[in-house]
């Protein structure tokens, strides 16, 4: 009926891997050109081609191969709808890390006391060195002022008495030897010492973790840690944000990676070299600093 009124529309639709093997057959491309083009394994190509849903992974990913297939070949994105109806959604994210509480809590004891132990070694010999200072700076000085006479010119006086009382024998007459006038010193009084300070500027504390995700908006995560096992893997809402410490992360993929803000030492990292058909995959080094991943 459809060759004799061409301008009739068709009662039923092709089913849309039909669609795409048809249209990338019209477009006169290969399966292993669309995955160069797509940056994606031959596989998920043909796997959308025959409508396996299944070994796309989660709804996110399956958003993101088959809607970059559709403005590939021009063909309409409300197709995508109808499939991701048949996609379940991801689980939930569920951290797997096997730290405790009681774990975290020690940790944090630790490190507070050892910042306790480092800043007691710096301040304590600048305080002995000002207080040694301040205890010179107490000492009385020789003066000439009217009270009670110094200790230094207490002790020149006897000495002079005990030298008159003396009486040197010579062939002459007897004489009282000569006795020298007590040196006053005249010094300037000591200056007050300056202490060192060593608390710290405001705003100087720094953000412990090497490596920060804050999500933007939905995205899909698989965190592996630096003795192979994995972290956290599944769904994370808008608004979240992921901290880790140096060494503890060895590889991160990220799904819709243009909602993801990876900061490293406080600095944004560009995630361009690392993604592909918005899934973003790199290797971290003990430093936190993201790296190509290794394939």
């Amino acid at each position: 009926m459809n060759a004799a009124n061409p301008l009739q529309p068709a009662l039923f639709q092709d089913p849309l891997g039909v669609q795409l093997r048809r249209a990338r057959e019209k477009a006169g491309l290969r399966v292993e050109q669309v995955a160069a083009q797509l940056r994606l394994p031959s596989a998920v190509v043909e796997a959308m081609e025959r409508e396996e849903w299944s070994r796309l992974g989660a709804r996110i990913y399956l958003r993101s191969y088959l809607g970059s297939y559709l403005r590939l070949l021009g063909l309409p994105e409300h197709l995508l709808v109808q499939v991701e109806s048949l996609q379940p959604e991801a689980p939930a994210l569920a951290p797997m890390s096997s730290r405790s509480r009681m774990r975290h809590t020690v940790d944090v004891l630790l490190r507070n006391g050892v910042y306790l132990v480092m800043t007691a070694v710096l301040v304590v010999p600048v305080w002995l060195v000002a207080r040694h200072y301040q205890t010179r700076a107490d000492v009385r000085e020789l003066t000439l002022d009217a009270g009670a006479p110094p200790a230094e010119l207490m002790v020149a006086g006897a000495g002079a008495a005990a030298a008159a009382a003396a009486v040197e024998i010579t062939d002459g007459p007897m004489r009282a030897p000569e006795i020298a006038a007590p040196v006053v010193r005249d010094e300037a009084p000591a200056a007050n010492p300056v202490l060192a300070s060593l608390a710290p500027f405001p705003g100087a504390a720094a953000d412990t973790a090497a490596l920060v995700l804050h999500f933007r908006g939905e995205s899909w995560v698989d965190v592996v840690g630096a003795n192979g096992e994995r972290i956290e893997r599944g769904l994370v809402g808008a608004g979240a944000e992921r901290r880790y410490d140096a060494g503890r992360v060895a590889r991160i993929t990220l799904g819709n990676a243009d909602a993801v803000d990876v900061r490293h030492a406080g600095r944004e990292v560009d995630l361009a070299p690392f993604r592909s058909a918005n899934v973003a995959r790199f290797a971290v080094s003990s430093d936190g600093q993201p790296a190509p991943a290794a394939h």
